[in-house]
């Protein structure tokens, strides 16, 4: 935000400055000095914002107890848009002026070059203007009195008006939005032909020759933009009546001097008028009252922030603080040193409360005063029970019972049955004349007849063969 408060500064003293020019000495006929009026008022109106007054400004109070601290803000989205505008309009302007040089730097290089002492004479072919830039003098073969222009041109690659050219441009760049920065630019080139043209009469020594010389040849062909071209159409009239115009006097001199009290009021202006960050080139200083010593309260001690309407605009001068209120006798006091750490007042200690005894009589109290509420009424219930009935009742349902299945009653062993008892280590067939109820193999080996079969263990494949039924068991046999 500084750079376009600056930018807007400046184009503004720039449009102050020409308006005294235009109202009091653009008639004039001091022509070099309407030059460097020109020149410096727009390099001044540029200096003059970075430059401030300090013994004009207001005397600042510090405190030791009090500081304010701005909050960083953000730059709005609108002063980025601004800022990309202004810089494509600079790059457009900067491009322009650079074809315009690559158009010069073209004629030097196709046409015939006379180098002479302090310029060089670029010759074109099948041509009637005339015009020079810097120490290059273009001119045509086709062209009237051919000495004559090349003395006016001579005029102004001798006195440098070309930079008084390039600086204009650079100045339009900048300021391409400022109306005003176009009608300076054609004031530098009107003074520059009018110091031409009065130099070239004073050698011929008839005036009047010299501007029918102009009238006669006003159909010329002219050269570039950034050129001193002989043959300049929206000059011509200007340039004829400047010449039979009345020399001003030496008084007129003068006026000139109008731009001293001129820019010291624009400099207490930009110092009281604006406040900016801006400001490096500083005049004087600036009386700061500093009170270190000065008596604070504990409850004054607590430091407050500024409103949020000076946190938003740090560009803003902020007031002096207010005094702080005297002391009363009795009060604590404590002096607070700037470069000591702030003590932690987050917490607030209240002093204990002061119980004091009732020693006022106590006085019975009123009949009045109390609050008697009536007794409850107390009623029977005379409504006939009515027995509740089954649908009024839930009932849940019980939740099944399971209850583990016992285990099957062993059947008894019958008297007189045959018991076989096995011993070996290899698989063989079982025989029993009753059904197999129960195999135990180990070795050696128990094998009982009690029915049908219903467990067997074993560690080898064998057969067991029953009466009723055959059953195979089969297990892997342990790899040895």
């Amino acid at each position: 935000m500084n750079w376009l408060i600056y930018l807007a500064e400046a184009n503004a003293y720039l449009v102050i400055f020409y308006l005294v020019y235009s109202l009091l000495l653009a008639k004039d006929t001091h022509y070099q000095l309407s030059r460097a009026y020109l020149l410096l008022s727009s390099l001044v109106a540029f200096v003059l914002p970075l430059v401030q007054l300090n013994f004009l400004k207001p005397t600042i109070y510090v405190y030791a107890a009090q500081s304010y601290e701005l909050e960083p803000t953000q730059t709005p989205i609108w002063q980025n848009m601004l800022f990309y505008g202004y810089l494509t309009g600079v790059c457009v302007v900067l491009a322009l002026f650079i074809l315009k040089l690559i158009q010069i730097k073209r004629l030097t290089q196709s046409n015939t070059r006379i180098n002479k002492t302090d310029h060089h004479i670029i010759r074109l072919h099948e041509s009637n203007t005339g015009f020079s830039f810097f120490n290059y003098l273009f001119i045509g073969s086709g062209v009237a009195d051919e000495p004559l222009i090349i003395r006016h041109e001579l005029i102004h690659i001798r006195q440098k008006h070309s930079a008084d050219v390039v600086f204009t441009e650079l100045l339009k760049a900048v300021n391409w939005f400022n109306p005003v920065v176009y009608l300076l630019q054609d004031s530098i080139r009107t003074v520059h032909e009018y110091i031409a043209d009065e130099q070239t009469a004073q050698s011929t020594d008839n005036t009047l020759t010299y501007a029918s010389f102009l009238i006669d040849n006003a159909y010329g062909q002219g050269g570039p933009a950034i050129t001193h071209s002989f043959f300049n159409h929206n000059l011509l009239k200007k340039r004829i009546i400047m010449l039979d115009k009345k020399r001003s006097g030496n008084l007129a001199r003068l006026k000139y001097l109008v731009a001293v009290p001129l820019c010291a009021a624009l400099l207490t202006e930009s110092t009281l008028g604006f406040s900016k960050s801006y400001g490096i080139i500083g005049i004087g200083t600036q009386e700061v009252k500093v009170d270190t010593a000065k008596k604070t309260s504990v409850k004054d001690a607590r430091q407050v922030p500024p409103p949020p309407s000076l946190q938003k605009r740090p560009g803003k001068r902020l007031p002096p603080p207010p005094p702080a209120p005297p002391v009363k006798s009795g009060e604590q006091v404590v002096k607070i040193d700037p470069g000591a750490p702030r003590p932690d007042i987050s917490k607030v200690k209240f002093p204990p409360p002061v119980v004091t005894k009732d020693v006022s009589p106590k006085s019975p109290r009123k009949a009045s005063d109390q609050v008697k509420f009536p007794p409850p009424v107390v009623k029977k219930d005379i409504s006939p029970k009515s027995p509740r009935k089954a649908s009024d009742q839930v009932k849940f349902p019980r939740p099944p019972r399971t209850l583990p299945p016992p285990p099957p009653p062993a059947p008894p062993v019958k008297s007189g049955e045959p018991e076989l008892r096995i011993e070996t280590h290899d698989p063989q067939p079982v025989k029993s004349d009753n059904q197999i109820t129960k195999v135990e193999t180990r070795a050696p080996r128990q094998i009982r007849s009690e029915g049908q079969v219903i467990r067997v263990e074993t560690r080898s494949p064998r057969t067991i063969k029953s009466d009723k039924t055959d059953i195979r068991i089969d297990e892997p046999v342990k790899q040895q």
